[in-house]
């Protein structure tokens, strides 16, 4: 044993002799690379050539590899690619990317003009998913579907700044609900409409593997009423990220365990590949603007003091005189990145800068980012992939929402301000954006190792780790301007600031291992296991004076009253097991069984783990020798179960105390909650069936899916008696809601010619969700006018509903009639005595988008995008300010011009029903030409290729949503249900002028 064991460490220390010196050789290759600007791999055999599309144009952002090696590069802008270190006298050169059909060509070594054609695959079984199981693998094995966005193109051919414009119309299922038109603000997302009551309905977001922050709503509150509009989610660039995927309910999310009910949204950045270093230059340079404030903002109402009507359309005064209220904000962004490597070492550097301005003079966005990916293969079995991300960020903000503002001022504008503020609401907008000052400063390390072995053709395995690590500061300040104090009182007379920091750590380590073999001539296995760990830790602090001794002041320790400040940390932990073993048939028959075991640190002490189990099938029917449908190539069966969960909010299943005064001063605690020791996860579950086909030679293809489920075990609030000592309320395990919906994608490719190509796609998606149990309960209130009832969608309008009103000859209201409710026989009843009815659902329950590209010769394209959502109603709430609040509308002053039941509605600030509007919309997101440079004009500048595009976003909504815009959402969606327009931008047009430049 001693001898075995001696002669063990010395094998060993040979191999960790051997791995240095490779990872040596590595490092020496780069140098001599950025030096030299050459390899040591360039003296070896080399396979080079251009990837193009059917008719000639070369395509970008190809993985180039030669099968069976982990040799491979990727095609710069002109299509062209480069591998060296080939060893042997021909190779099989595969060619893969999002969108087309998997091609491979045989090369003779040496050969540098090998020519690839890529056809367009509108269903591709054949392509890579990293997401949805341990492991690389393809989409064909899966019983799930697995939505895939190719982000180089959308950002190369679009307008798109941030991650969630690249999600928006180009996923079935993912709903986009924008917030504001804001500069620096973030929408709120959800994938098959909503899966909990009180939790989050936020999904999970990994970065190359590593779980990071999905803060949707963060920033400053404005007066604490008021916006909270920046996102996380939009703090990496566009232009560094190559593909998303997302992976959309239990059945396909299982095996991430609690926390991923929500589905899993997947960026994977770009990476090095093979060759000399390739440089990647782009720059934006556009305006952002507020679209036709003359024709779509308010004429509002007053009466004089002899009580003449008077009217004030403030846009178009100002307008007139040459100073229009919004103006036309710069966007401006450069990018440069450089990749390149050898068969040991690849890397891609990049880094990027954005500054962009809002229709507002307060509102800026500058975002500065780095990333470096670096990949080392000391070996033909190991390597070693590290990806680091750092972003610094300003975001100055506007008051809105609830804050007021330029908004404020100018929405709810009256003549009867005329003499003494211009007819401003509170103050003109200069004297706003001196009074006060709003912004959020980000800082964020995104970082990752992932290291993959495979000892042998039947094992392999992979370890990640990594940190997602964010520092958040927001600021609020109303300045001391004794100039301003007719106008903001206290707020310019005495002064106040507010300060809010969040840090927040996020680590993720992660095991998975798999074994595959072969059971015999046909049949195949796959057995995966593996184990995770995640760690969650937030600290906020917050601070806060008023009134400061003099003008200039403006630190919270030069404050002189209410001074107050807290701390507060959180911290979150989930660790899991999960394993899978999966058969495949002939590799057209997929049967897969998984199973995840988790503990989470918010569980009750009674409450020890939690278990997830899924089961699925694919079944490539086409593959079958008996298959014979004319016109159908391809065709592709699938079915799965799932079940995942979401853990409670942290230490809501223990009893807590908080501090308070005791007798004589002396430091005391009191109950603050009585906890529950037996709470555990609410429990998300899923059958989903599906198809995908192929037409007509792949010119035409499907995915289709229904799916049915919801959640059991939903967490609710149960009240306290009064005896146990505690106040407030308790958190149970007692709601159950359900949900399904399909999901069709239709792509095609009608033209495609060598001087011409034409690729269309269309996407629709509904969801409907159902409120099944409320722990006996009939109906709970999240918040004002939104109500969770059983039999009804979940978070749903209700409200009394005005149907009729009695006036006078002059339109004076004298009665209200409403709405009587189903036992009423449509009788209305007065207002008084009238119950609350359903009003309409608060998301949208059906949604899609179309797109199409033409492709002209081949260096000039067109693309447009339209998407739209419907089934859904938002509350108007710049009405109801205007209307029912400041009586500044057309119909408070000539009522007899409006019908009874509007007339009746504005009569009162206690009535809605005319505030709830279907808000269904359809808008023209995208438009774009894109023209690929001549060579002759690029090689002026040193370039080897190059292209120019110029785009516009958000051009035209059709809507007959009365409101200003239906994507609007006060208070940044942070009310959880609802959505609720109230003073809020509306979306930017933008016009973007895109050069893209490689060397």
């Amino acid at each position: 044993m001693a001898e075995f064991s001696q002669s063990h460490t010395i094998a060993a220390t040979v191999r960790g002799a051997a791995l240095r010196r490779r990872m040596v050789a590595a490092f020496i290759a780069l140098v001599v690379s950025a030096v030299c600007g050459t390899t040591a791999a360039a003296q070896s055999d080399v396979i080079a050539g251009v990837v193009t599309q059917q008719g000639g144009a070369p395509i970008p952002n190809v993985q180039v590899t030669i099968k069976g090696t982990r040799l491979g590069a990727i095609t710069d802008a002109s299509g062209r690619f480069r591998i060296t270190g080939v060893t042997g006298p021909t190779a099989t050169v595969e060619a893969r990317r999002i969108g087309y059909r998997l091609t491979t060509v045989r090369a003779t070594s040496g050969d540098q003009s090998v020519r690839v054609t890529l056809p367009i695959a509108t269903v591709s079984l054949d392509a890579v998913v990293v997401t949805g199981q341990p492991g690389f693998t393809d989409k064909r094995t899966l019983g799930v579907d697995v939505a895939q966005i190719d982000a180089t193109s959308a950002v190369q051919r679009g307008p798109v700044r941030d991650v969630q414009q690249l999600l928006n119309g180009r996923a079935a299922g993912v709903t986009i609900l924008q917030n504001s038109g804001v500069v620096g603000s973030g929408a709120t997302v959800r994938i098959r409409g909503v899966s909990s009551f009180s939790l989050s309905n936020q999904p999970l977001i990994y970065v190359d593997g590593v779980r990071v922050d999905n803060a949707q709503g963060t920033g400053p509150t404005n007066q604490g009423f008021g916006a909270s509009t920046t996102s996380r989610w939009n703090d990496f660039s566009p232009d560094d990220i190559e593909t998303i995927e997302i992976v959309r309910g239990p059945a396909a999310s299982t095996l991430y365990g609690t926390e991923a009910a929500n589905g899993v949204i997947q960026i994977i950045t770009k990476k090095g590949s093979q060759g000399k270093p390739t440089w990647e230059f782009s720059t934006r340079q556009g305006v952002n603007q507020f679209a036709n404030p003359e024709g779509r903002l308010f004429t509002n109402y007053s009466r004089d003091a002899a009580g003449a009507i008077q009217s004030l359309d403030i846009v178009d005064r100002e307008s007139t005189n040459g100073t229009p209220i919004f103006r036309k904000g710069r966007m401006q962004s450069y990018d440069l990145g450089v990749g390149g490597g050898s068969p040991l070492f690849r890397y891609r550097i990049s880094g990027n800068f954005q500054r962009d301005e809002g229709a507002e003079a307060t509102n800026q966005l500058k975002n500065t980012g780095t990333r470096a990916n670096l990949s080392v293969f000391p070996s033909d079995r190991v390597s070693v992939v590290a990806s680091l991300n750092f972003v610094q960020a300003r975001t100055d903000l506007p008051f809105e929402a609830g804050g007021g503002g330029l908004t404020w001022g100018t929405y709810f504008s009256s003549p009867s301000f005329l003499d003494y503020r211009e007819g401003w609401r509170t103050a003109p907008p200069s004297m706003y954006h001196k009074e006060y000052q709003s912004y959020q400063d980000v800082g964020r390390f995104t970082g990752s190792v992932e290291l993959n072995h495979h000892p042998s053709h039947w094992f392999s395995q992979r370890a990640v780790i990594g940190t997602d690590r964010g520092n958040e500061y927001s600021e609020e300040l109303a300045s001391v301007h004794p100039d301003l104090i007719n106008f903001f009182g206290d707020d310019a007379g005495l002064g106040y600031k507010a300060v809010d920091t969040r840090d927040n750590s996020l680590s993720t380590v992660n095991y998975s291992a798999t074994v595959i073999g072969s059971l015999g001539r046909h049949l195949s296995s796959s057995s995966s296991f593996g184990a995770d760990f995640y760690r969650r830790h937030t600290r906020f602090v917050s601070a806060y004076g008023e009134v400061f001794p003099a003008p200039g002041l403006t630190a919270i320790s030069s404050t002189t009253a209410n001074r107050t400040g807290s701390e507060n940390q959180v911290q979150n932990n989930t660790v899991g097991v999960f394993g899978q073993q999966q058969f495949g048939w002939n590799d057209r028959l997929f049967l897969t069984a998984g199973l995840r075991v988790d503990n989470n640190s918010s569980f009750g002490a009674n409450f020890s783990r939690v278990y997830y189990p899924k089961f699925s099938g694919a079944w490539v029917v086409s593959e079958e020798p008996f298959f014979h449908l004319g016109g159908i190539n391809t065709l592709k069966l699938r079915a799965a179960y799932g079940q995942t969960g979401q853990a409670p909010t942290p230490y809501s299943a223990v009893p807590t105390f908080t501090a308070v005064p005791g007798p004589g001063g002396s430091a005391a605690v009191t109950p603050l909650s009585r906890g529950n020791p037996n709470l555990g996860p609410e429990r998300g579950y899923e059958t989903e069936l599906g198809l995908d086909a192929g037409f007509l030679g792949d010119r035409a293809g499907i995915e289709f899916t229904y799916f049915t489920g919801g959640t059991k075990d939903a967490i609710l609030a149960r009240e306290v008696p009064p005896s146990s000592g505690y106040p407030g309320s308790q958190l149970i395990n007692a709601g159950r809601l359900s949900k399904r919906g399909m999901e069709f994608v239709l792509r095609g490719t009608p033209l495609q010619t060598s001087r011409a190509g034409l690729d269309m796609s269309f996407t629709a998606a509904t969801n409907k969700s159902t409120v099944e149990n409320l722990g006996g309960a009939d109906f709970i209130v999240p918040s004002r006018y939104i109500q969770h009832r059983v039999g009804f969608p979940v978070g749903a309008w209700f409200e009394k509903k005005v149907v009729d009103a009695t006036l006078d000859a002059n339109g004076k209201v004298l009665a209200v009639m409403c709405d009587g409710g189903p036992g009423a026989n449509n009788a209305p009843v007065p207002c008084g005595s009238a119950p609350n009815v359903f009003l309409g659902r608060t998301t949208p329950n059906f949604e899609g988008a179309f797109s199409s590209n033409l492709r002209v010769f081949s260096n000039l394209s067109f693309y447009a995008l339209v998407d739209f959502k419907r089934g859904y109603s938002k509350l108007d709430g710049n009405r109801r300010v205007r209307c029912h609040i400041f009586i500044q509308c057309r119909e408070n002053y000539y009522p007899l011009e409006f019908s009874p039941a509007i007339v009746g509605a504005v009569s009162s600030s206690n009535y809605i029903s005319d505030l709830i509007q279907d808000a269904s919309f359809t808008k023209l997101r995208e438009v774009s030409v894109s023209y690929n440079l001549p060579g002759a004009w690029v090689s002026r500048l040193g370039s080897s290729g190059g292209s120019i595009s110029l785009a516009g976003r958000n051009l035209h909504t059709w809507t007959k949503y009365k409101g200003l815009e239906p994507e609007a959402s006060f208070q940044g969606g942070s009310r959880g249900f609802g959505q609720w327009e109230q003073n809020v931008t509306p979306q930017l047009r933008s016009f973007v002028t895109s050069l893209r430049l490689t060397f």
